[in-house]
C-alpha cells in the first residue's frame, strides 16, 4: 500500500482486536471456509464491519475515525460530507457543535429519541423505536452487501460485540435482509444462543462468537515477551 504524502491521512479502521480474534478462532469452528470471503460485523455501542479474505483483512466499514461506517449508538455513521458543511455555513453551527451533533446525539438515540439502548428500543411500543431498530439493521445488511461485493462473494457472516452476541432481533433482521445472497438463518438456533445459526443447507455460514480482545492483548504481549 503507498504511504500518503507528508502531511497525508491514512484509512485505518478500528476494531483490530475483536477482528484478529475471530480470524484465529474461526478456522476450528468452520474449517477452510474461514480462508475464504468472510464478513465480521463488531456490533456494540461503537459498530464496523471488516471483510476477511484468507484471514486477513480487505475492507472495513470504519475510516480514519470511529465516526464513519455503521449506524451506531449515538453516533451518525458515515454521512453526506455536503451535511456537515450546510450545518456550519448555512445554520450556523460551530464545528464542535457538529461534532457534538454526529457523535453524542445521532445514531440510535437521534433517530428514535428514546435511548441509544437496543433493549429498551426492543422492549418499547413507540414507532420511532422502531424505526431507528430497522434503520440499523438495514444499514448493516447495506453495508455487508457492499463488502461481499470487495469481496467478490460471501462464504461466512460472524456476529459479535455485545449486540451482536446478545441481540437476536437484530441478527434476524440482518439476515432476512441478506436472504438472496444465499443466507438462511435458523430462527430457533438463532434464538436460543447457538454458535452457528444458519440452517443446514445454507450457502453461508453464520456465526455468533464473543469477542475476546483481552485475549489478543495477551497475546501479542506473550510473542513480544517471548520474541
Amino acid at each position: 500500500m503507498a504511504r500518503p504524502a507528508a502531511g497525508g491521512l491514512l484509512r485505518f479502521g478500528f476494531h483490530g482486536l475483536s477482528y484478529a480474534h475471530i480470524a484465529r478462532v474461526l478456522p476450528r469452528l468452520i474449517g477452510e471456509t474461514a480462508k475464504g470471503r468472510v464478513v465480521v460485523a463488531h456490533l456494540g455501542h461503537g459498530a464496523s464491519l471488516c471483510a476477511l479474505a484468507g484471514g486477513r483483512s480487505v475492507a472495513t466499514t470504519m475510516g480514519l475515525t470511529t465516526l464513519g461506517g455503521l449506524m451506531m449508538g449515538t453516533r451518525s455513521g458515515t454521512v453526506d460530507p455536503g451535511l456537515v458543511l450546510h450545518l456550519i455555513q448555512a445554520r450556523g453551527m460551530a464545528a464542535v457543535e457538529v461534532a457534538d451533533l454526529l457523535n453524542r446525539r445521532s445514531g440510535l438515540l437521534g433517530v428514535s429519541g428514546i435511548s441509544d439502548d437496543v433493549r429498551v428500543l426492543g422492549a418499547s411500543e413507540a414507532p420511532e423505536a422502531r424505526e431507528a431498530l430497522d434503520l440499523f439493521a438495514y444499514r448493516i445488511a447495506r453495508e455487508t452487501g457492499s463488502l461481499a461485493v470487495a469481496l467478490g462473494g460471501l462464504d461466512a457472516l460472524v456476529f459479535t460485540g455485545g449486540i451482536g452476541e446478545n441481540a437476536a432481533g437484530i441478527r434476524a433482521s440482518v439476515c432476512a435482509r441478506l436472504a438472496f445472497l444465499g443466507l438462511d438463518l435458523d430462527p430457533e438456533r438463532n434464538a436460543e444462543g447457538h454458535s452457528r445459526i444458519d440452517r443446514n443447507g445454507s450457502t453461508v455460514a453464520v456465526l455468533v462468537i464473543p469477542a475476546d480482545e483481552e485475549r489478543e492483548i495477551a497475546d501479542e504481549v506473550g510473542c513480544l515477551v517471548s520474541a
